[in-house]
């Protein structure tokens, strides 16, 4: 039974003197710095100073520099509570997050001490309750950490290091109980419970209790039940419900109700199998990237997640909703979840597990710039052993567990990503497989041979990072029109914020356009992400409106994140060439494609510019939707060389048919359009089409003489149902580029998502 310890208090105090009580010189009692104030736990100190007042909101303009000081004191939580009914059970006293180094005092009585962010703190109490009860945390002042710039090797925390500023976030090291926090009664816990099973339907459970009874059920009935004294049971469902990932079938949980004494847990299960395959490549050596789930191959639609929050606590199971409704509707099936962030909550293993999204789970370590060498300090090594040890018999259970990785971008001194060769890595590859054997675990993203996409040495792309800018109106598709990356982990482009969310956080005079060398405050809100400077000036010229710099910023970022995933899906085994009409099919040499992980889906705080597709109050930017039409299960794609072109010109491309199942195109079509352009179906407007050359799958055509832009829709019909894309294009020069058809394409693209999203609600 769980009793959970509410009604909180804390007060912050210079380091030290709440341990100490009193000085030594004078005997006068040492007071806090802060008053008293109500806590939440779960929750972070920054959230309850907020709330009290006592600190502005950290998020707005640079308000997060006033708060950096609650970093550097120490903070005394406290609560009471009375005698629990026991029934002659053992009590427990429970933190399941603790960040970070704790000091905890029952009655007046120092009975724990705890370091480390990712592990619980379990403390028996059955002998050292009262009637009535004064329980006292006392954390430690931040430790001094690694931010993004900095040395791996010298890392020697478990502490999540984005909060120490990252490219995406501000400086706000992060304090406070941020897991729920409880008495529990029982006197003889569930403990070390792994569950596997198998397409065939075996499921394996296995306990440290020498005896427990298991029930099995979906939906309600009761499918296969048992009972052992052994530690360990197998029970088989025949004709079992598979669990599938998103896109490739349906995600059926069973309940399994777990009893032992006076103890019971139910599990959420999902039944299937899993394998991992090699994709074709002439090196042998090549990770086995691609999983194989209930026999059937998965080509990976990913997304990379940062956390939600620099306040860790305050994330509720609302907002893990929302954004994993929002990935699970463009139609991704992995998440992988960054080193430099956290170990992710049962919130969001659940839902993953219900909406079929696989997770690639990383273990809390992540390069550094001046040397992205994973650490071997001792007191790290014996942390990270923790959180494995911690972090696995939980989320081992989960049926979206599918990937393991030792870190984030970690490299040798010569810059060639890490192996499990490394110490470090050997270390946490023993414990995976000791914990969670079925689950590939890789020894770090990106695995390589190289650690960045090498255009240049086209056989050593398998598994590599970057670009994450849009590399021009040419280089954008020129790079990704020759690349023959295997697994791209990691890449993305840049763009603005939503104008509310930027409105939210800025003061009324820095709501300009400006750039982020020029204005502290947008610098301080994305200062490795300023578009205007670099790309949208350059491109258009002067820009003096800030809706304006929004829609450019954001269309150039979907444009760019589009192209990129719809590249690499056109290399994958389901995808072909598409017979547009006579002649022959035109295919470069490519290499297969096993999947494509976006950088980055949400950011966890509200920055000006940044790589994400949704923005930190939950809001999809343009990006969000180019990106989820992309990864469309049926998609009819255009490759092509460049955005921009001149009059007179011949437009070339090249027609490919992607399709998850492989199962083809009733048809397929593309037309050519000029100027005036809606999604809306009306805008099929005779009047405006342009003759066009369709042979094999080319599609080749004159550039009108007049004009700003034109667009290239891609149609593939099936079972009656059209799914269509639409390719817009600007006429012009760099420098003074067309801004009308853009704007006129973002608002009418914005107003049909809104119909979409209205209708299905």
């Amino acid at each position: 039974m769980r009793i959970p310890l509410t009604d909180w208090t804390v007060a912050g105090s210079w380091p030290y003197t709440v341990m100490q009580g009193s000085s030594v010189e004078t005997g006068a009692k040492f007071t806090a710095v802060t008053p008293r104030i109500p806590a939440k736990v779960p929750g972070s100190v920054y959230d309850d100073l907020e709330r009290a007042g006592i600190i502005p909101d950290p998020y707005y303009e640079q308000n997060s520099l006033l708060s950096e000081w609650v970093a550097n004191r120490f903070w005394s939580y406290m609560t009471a509570f009375p005698m629990p009914e026991t029934c002659g059970c053992r009590v427990r006293l429970v933190f399941e997050g603790i960040d970070y180094h704790a000091h905890v005092w029952l009655n007046d009585e120092k009975i724990a001490e705890h370091v480390g962010m990712y592990a619980p703190l379990i403390v028996d109490v059955t002998d050292r309750l009262r009637e009535d009860n004064v329980l006292t945390v006392v954390l430690e002042s931040a430790p001094d950490e690694m931010g993004q710039i900095g040395y791996t090797s010298r890392t020697w925390t478990q502490k999540a290091r984005f909060g120490y500023k990252w490219d995406f976030g501000t400086r706000l090291v992060n304090l406070g109980l941020y897991g729920d926090a409880y008495l529990d009664v029982c006197s003889d816990p569930l403990r070390d419970v792994g569950i596997r099973t198998r397409s065939d339907g075996t499921v394996m459970i296995a306990a440290a209790n020498r005896s427990f009874r298991a029930v099995l059920a979906l939906r309600g009935v009761t499918v296969a039940e048992g009972k052992t004294d052994a530690g360990s049971l197998t029970l088989t469902v025949s004709d079992p419900a598979l669990w599938y990932p998103n896109g490739y079938g349906a995600q059926p949980l069973y309940d399994l109700t777990l009893t032992t004494g006076d103890d019971e847990r139910i599990f959420r299960v999902g039944i299937r199998s899993v394998a991992y395959e090699k994709p074709v490549c002439a090196d042998p050596d090549v990770l086995p990237y691609i999983p194989v789930v209930n026999g059937v191959r998965v080509y990976l639609k990913g997304v990379n997640m940062t956390p939600l929050d620099h306040r860790t606590g305050t994330v509720t199971r609302e907002r893990y909703e929302r954004l994993l409704t929002l990935a699970r509707d463009a139609g991704v099936n992995l998440i992988r979840v960054w080193g430099g962030g956290v170990i992710e909550s049962e919130d969001f293993y659940d839902l993953c597990d219900e909406y079929g999204i696989m997770v690639w789970q990383e273990f809390i370590q992540s390069s550094s710039g001046l040397d992205n060498i994973p650490s071997r300090r001792p007191e790290f090594l014996r942390l990270a052993e923790q959180t494995a040890r911690a972090a696995l018999p939980v989320k081992r259970n989960h049926v979206s567990l599918t990937y393991l990785s030792g870190g984030n971008e970690l490299m040798d001194a010569a810059g060639i990503p890490s192996t499990f060769g490394d110490e470090n890595l050997a270390l946490l590859k023993r414990i995976a497989d000791e914990l969670a054997p079925d689950v590939l675990m890789l020894p770090t993203s990106a695995s390589g041979p190289t650690e960045w996409f090498d255009a240049q040495h086209p056989g050593r792309n398998q598994d590599v990072h970057g670009p994450w800018k849009y590399e021009g109106v040419r280089g954008q598709y020129a790079l990704y029109n020759r690349s023959t990356i295997l697994l791209h982990s990691e890449f993305g482009v840049d763009g603005m914020s939503n104008l509310d969310a930027i409105r939210t956080v800025l003061a009324p005079e820095n709501q300009i356009v400006t750039t982020m060398a020029e204005n502290l405050t947008w610098r301080h809100h994305g200062e490795w992400w300023d578009t205007y400077a670099t790309r949208e000036r350059p491109l258009f010229g002067e820009i003096g409106d800030l809706c304006t710099l929004c829609d450019l910023s954001q269309y150039l970022q979907a444009e760019g994140i589009r192209y990129a995933v719809e590249a690499h899906r056109r290399r994958a085994k389901t995808a072909s060439p598409a017979r547009l009409g006579p002649g022959e099919l035109y295919a470069p040499e490519m290499q297969e494609s096993v999947g494509a992980i976006v950088w980055q889906l949400n950011e966890p705080w509200p920055n000006v510019s940044c790589t994400s597709m949704v923005d930190y109050y939950g809001v999809p930017k343009l990006a969000f939707w180019f990106w989820r039409d992309a990864e469309m299960p049926m998609r009819l794609t255009l490759r092509y060389e460049k955005l921009v072109w001149q009059p007179g010109e011949c437009f070339e491309g090249w027609a490919f048919l992607c399709d998850d199942r492989g199962e083809g195109a009733d048809a397929v079509s593309v037309g050519a359009y000029r100027d005036g352009y809606s999604l809306l179906p009306d805008a099929d407007n005779e009047g405006l089409r342009i003759p066009a050359e369709l042979d094999g799958n080319r599609v080749r055509f004159p550039i009108p003489q007049t004009g700003e832009s034109f667009v290239v829709t891609a149609d593939a019909r099936k079972n009656g149902e059209t799914h269509r894309a639409a390719y817009l294009f600007l006429i012009g020069e760099e420098g003074s580029l067309p801004r009308a058809p853009i704007l006129r394409y973002v608002k009418e693209y914005r107003n049909l998502e809104f119909i979409q999203t209205e209708e299905s609600q």
